[in-house]
């Protein structure tokens, strides 16, 4: 059964590394690099303003920890196929599942142990904490998450007459009130707690998981959640066959159609509109990468960091709808309608002109309610003007004009 796991481990990777090799290409690495530079420039400039004895301090130290311990699931690799075809081999998977969960330690830990470095700074200076009491810390943190992993393999096995060790309020139960204990007494007594709580769990799994039979069906459901969550964050950057959208009838946005006009030459443009409100991949797509950079440029502070990371988050939109140009191709009445290829063009430069301009609008709005300077938003607004017309009315004509030549 471990061999089995390192099978599918070693597929599982190949296929991250296909996608992570089309999600950090040189442009976004390139930007990603300004992000971290600003983030940290404006951590440093916070620091430098704090002093000890703040109130909220250590109500902040205890929700980052306690989200941090959250990150990081049991990534099981179980398919559908598994509770049929693995049944008679219940007993083996065992060894399966500790392999598992072996691997869920490394990205997990390394998670905890970079945030609790980041954290470091903010606790020599907002709480005033020795090296020693900020390694204690980080050793209650790294334990108290070999209890989480503990308790979701543990929870794979039914025990009859008990709920799941892994529900929310248990994980986070015991995560709030070790770091609680750990931040206002003493890392030390966190360490403790955290230990009896590992130790505990690990007993437990011991003496029952050889009498009990797996949740099949919901390690499979938590399994493919898991990686569907995986999927939606690499369908940002790219086409991903696994994410299938749906379509959502939505009448609250009827209004948003009533200045298309029911003449041949909008034909497209209700087509186009209508398709992209009614249906979840592109919409949402849309709406994700959208909220996404509105959160980021309302923490980042500068006179040019907020303009370059709105212009990468509008090529990012900008780019991502131009799949849709296609995306009515396999109905077969789109091309018995006696409709011009130059209106239809026309019709998505349109649609692409009014979302890259409402998506620049929203964060335009945030970089001057951030900022309050009039230097960085006047800069913003016109790189964000030139930017859109350039995707909108030169860069996606161009391009979708030669795919249809190509194609032709």
């Amino acid at each position: 059964m471990t061999d089995l796991f390192k099978s599918r481990l070693q597929r599982h990777l190949r296929e991250m590394a296909k996608y992570l090799r089309l999600v950090f290409n040189d442009f976004f690495v390139f930007a990603l690099m300004f992000l971290l530079g600003g983030l940290g420039y404006g951590y440093s400039n916070v620091l430098k303003q704090l002093k000890m004895g703040l109130w909220w301090a250590p109500v902040i130290v205890v929700l980052v920890l306690l989200v941090t311990l959250q990150v990081g699931r049991f990534a099981t690799l179980i398919e559908d196929a598994d509770r049929v075809f693995l049944l008679p081999k219940e007993r083996a998977m065992h060894a399966y599942l500790v392999a598992a969960r072996r691997y869920s330690q490394g990205l997990a830990q390394t998670t905890q142990v970079i945030v609790v470095f980041l954290l470091a700074p903010f606790l020599r200076v907002a709480l005033g904490w020795s090296v020693p009491q900020i390694v204690g810390l980080l050793v209650a943190q790294v334990i108290l998450k070999d209890t989480l992993l503990r308790l979701d393999l543990a929870s794979a096995y039914q025990v009859t007459g008990q709920r799941r060790m892994n529900e929310w309020p248990i994980k986070w139960g015991l995560g709030l009130v070790a770091l609680a204990i750990g931040v206002w007494l003493t890392p030390y007594a966190a360490i403790v707690l955290a230990v009896l709580a590992d130790g505990a769990v690990a007993v437990w799994l011991q003496r029952h998981w050889q009498q009990q039979q797996i949740r099949w069906r919901e390690q499979i459901k938590i399994e493919d959640n898991r990686m569907l969550g995986i999927y939606r964050f690499f369908d940002l950057f790219t086409e991903v066959p696994m994410v299938e959208g749906t379509i959502k009838r939505r009448h609250y946005l009827d209004w948003l159609f009533k200045s298309i006009k029911p003449t041949h030459r909008q034909t497209y443009t209700y087509l186009f509109s209508r398709g992209m409100v009614r249906g979840t991949d592109f919409s949402g797509l849309v709406v994700r990468l959208t909220v996404i950079g509105m959160l980021l440029l309302y923490f980042v502070r500068g006179e040019w960091l907020p303009v370059l990371l709105a212009a990468l988050f509008i090529y990012l939109i900008g780019f991502q709808l131009l799949p849709f140009f296609q995306q009515y191709d396999d109905v077969v009445f789109t091309h018995i309608y006696p409709i011009a290829p130059e209106l239809r063009l026309k019709s998505f430069e349109h649609l692409v002109t009014l979302i890259l301009g409402v998506a620049a609008l929203l964060m335009w709005i945030i970089i001057v309610v951030a900022n309050l300077s009039v230097t960085t938003a006047g800069i913003a607004l016109v790189v964000e003007l030139i930017e859109v017309w350039y995707l909108a009315r030169v860069y996606t004509p161009r391009r979708l004009a030669r795919a249809m030549k190509n194609k032709a």
